[in-house]
């Protein structure tokens, strides 16, 4: 760093004067005093060469410290703000293409897809009876080209600016498929999130399964055989314990249980909905304890989070436009600065006009969903 220092004049030497002596030999100066002072100002010109060496290596480790602080402490991570959208391939395969403004006018910045189920006939029987004959004949004809859909909006999500959250659907009659059809099945559509770079990926939506905690590490293995983006499970609805007491303590003592078999998730994730038999209040109640069980088992496991991968009413509920809207108002006040997720439950406020399934749009909803999006969210 010598060439960084201000430079510091030395004074010269001064000889004393010798008067010459006839027939005597030159006498040496007499150094001891200049010599004394020339070593005096080298050790001061090195002093402070190290002064300034040092000052300038304190201040470059503030710098660094101070950016990986800064980094850890004060930027947040980014939240995914974004749409759970049930029967989006039914209606219109450029559903989306065609509400990318909308969407992104709301504050959403991530699309969560959903890749067909294993069907077999007693699958296609029970959509049948559950939508009716006309939504079956719509998943028969679909079928053969549902993987380029799902590419088609893969890409239309990321051209646009959006993420992109990959699951596979619900298994209408699961106890007709066994489970390495299953397990194929996510491990085939975890190879297409892999391909076309989609940033989050969870096995199954809301798995049933016989012996689900080992099922959940078992499925966790081979989809890292293949995938490398974010994982999150996409649990139901939290079965919140009633012989115990909610509170800090007992969320702190889960917290340091020994870690459970969310182990290697990125993320926790789980549904709610208002239950028909839920007052607004008591909901508000259960979200909050909801949150905080899981956000407990997150920190137990070593996950990076909680996120509530689909939110809103059951569609059986009759609510007013209000109700509708504090029902979601409450998921996101309650998990403002805590969840790392939000995906809303579109059919509580977007129209949807399937074979057999209309819903029209909540307004107030929207208006809700979009102030935290795109005021009060990170």
């Amino acid at each position: 760093m010598e060439g960084d220092a201000p430079q510091v004049p030395v004074a010269q030497e001064v000889q004393p004067e010798v008067k010459e002596v006839p027939q005597t030999p030159q006498q040496p100066p007499v150094g001891s005093q200049a010599t004394s002072e020339s070593t005096t100002h080298t050790k001061s010109k090195k002093g402070l060469k190290l002064k300034i060496l040092i000052i300038l290596m304190i201040l470059v480790g503030l710098g660094i410290g101070g950016f990986f602080v800064w980094k850890k402490v004060f930027v947040p991570t980014a939240v995914y703000k974004g749409i759970w959208p049930p029967l989006l391939f039914f209606e219109d395969p450029n559903y989306l293409a065609s509400n990318i403004p909308k969407l992104k006018d709301m504050g959403i910045n991530t699309v969560f897809l959903v890749a067909f189920p294993p069907f077999t006939e007693q699958g296609l029987e029970k959509v049948e009876e559950v939508f009716g004959s006309e939504l079956m004949e719509r998943v028969k004809e679909l079928i053969p080209i549902e993987e380029q859909i799902v590419i088609d909006n893969i890409q239309t999500a990321h051209r646009n600016g959006l993420k992109v959250a990959l699951t596979v659907g619900d298994i209408p009659a699961p106890e007709s498929v066994d489970i390495e059809t299953i397990n194929s099945r996510i491990v085939e559509v975890a190879r297409l999130a892999e391909e076309y770079d989609v940033e989050l990926f969870t096995p199954l939506n809301e798995p049933d399964m016989p012996n689900t905690g080992r099922w959940r590490q078992e499925i966790l293995h081979r989809i890292k055989e293949v995938y490398h983006g974010e994982v999150s499970w996409n649990g139901a609805g939290v079965g919140l314990p009633s012989d115990k007491e909610l509170n800090d303590e007992f969320f702190r003592e889960i917290a340091k249980q020994p870690p459970g078999d969310y182990v290697g998730y990125d993320y926790v994730g789980f549904g709610s909905q208002l239950m028909p038999d839920q007052t607004l209040e008591e909901y508000s109640e259960y979200v909050e304890n909801s949150i905080d069980y899981m956000l407990a088992q997150a920190e137990r496991d070593g996950c990076k989070g909680v996120i509530i991968t689909e939110f809103g009413a059951l569609i059986e509920i009759s609510l007013s436009e209000e109700e509708m809207a504090r029902a979601f108002e409450i998921v996101l006040e309650k998990g403002k600065d805590k969840i790392a997720g939000f995906f809303v439950f579109r059919i509580n406020f977007l129209e949807v006009n399937v074979p057999g399934v209309f819903f029209k749009e909540n307004l107030k909803t929207q208006e809700v969903i979009k102030r935290y999006f795109t005021e009060i969210l990170d």
